[in-house]
């Protein structure tokens, strides 16, 4: 009886194999637990490089039709820059061949060929008319902007019907995709004639 309650006291041990085995599975789920936050967080920072882009394409409509004038929007493929700019002379185009340089100087939206200071430099009494003609933007965290097997830049520019222009000035769609670094993607595509915008 007494061999009886001393195995009942006994502490309970494990041996070292079923340690190993412990920690084995342990970690096994510790990775596969990491790897999910890290896929989420990837995900969670594409959209956000996703929402900056079309926050602004939209932006770039809306001004375009507030306005009256022609406003541009230019992602340069393999960088995750991009310009928004007024179209001031109907070209299409932003004045700098690059995405590394923009042209800094501000100009009049109401008569687009003056340059101005403040709105007061500007004709009329309006707030805001005195806009810059190009901004420089950049998608933060290393994501990039990719055009299938071209290097032909995004270019879209809306009219002051919000009627989409591409950069040789016919009316058309386009598209480009945003590339995380691990190579995860959304495309944006301008769907229609009508400027309409979709997410893929």
């Amino acid at each position: 009886m007494d061999r009886k309650i001393r195995q009942k006291l006994k502490p309970l041990g494990f041996t070292m194999v079923e340690l190993v085995v412990l920690l084995a599975i342990v970690a096994i789920l510790s990775g596969l637990v990491i790897s999910e936050i890290l896929s989420y967080i990837e995900k969670a920072r594409l959209r956000q490089a996703l929402n900056q882009f079309l926050s602004d394409l939209n932006y770039v409509k809306n001004q375009a039709q507030i306005t009256g004038v022609a406003w541009g929007i230019r992602a340069c493929t393999g960088t995750g820059k991009y310009k928004i700019f007024i179209d001031h002379d109907g070209n299409c185009t932003d004045t700098q061949p690059d995405c590394d340089n923009i042209n800094g100087t501000n100009i009049c939206v109401n008569y687009p060929f003056q340059n101005c200071n403040s709105d007061s430099d500007c004709p009329g009494n309006f707030t805001g008319i005195c806009r810059p003609l190009e901004q420089l933007k950049i998608l933060e965290g290393g994501f990039l902007f990719v055009k299938g097997n071209t290097t032909r830049h995004f270019y879209v520019v809306f009219d002051r019907k919000g009627l989409p222009f591409k950069d040789n000035c016919n009316l058309g769609m386009d598209n480009v995709t945003i590339q995380s670094p691990s190579g995860k993607e959304r495309a944006i595509i301008i769907v229609n004639r009508f400027g309409r915008i979709r997410v893929d």
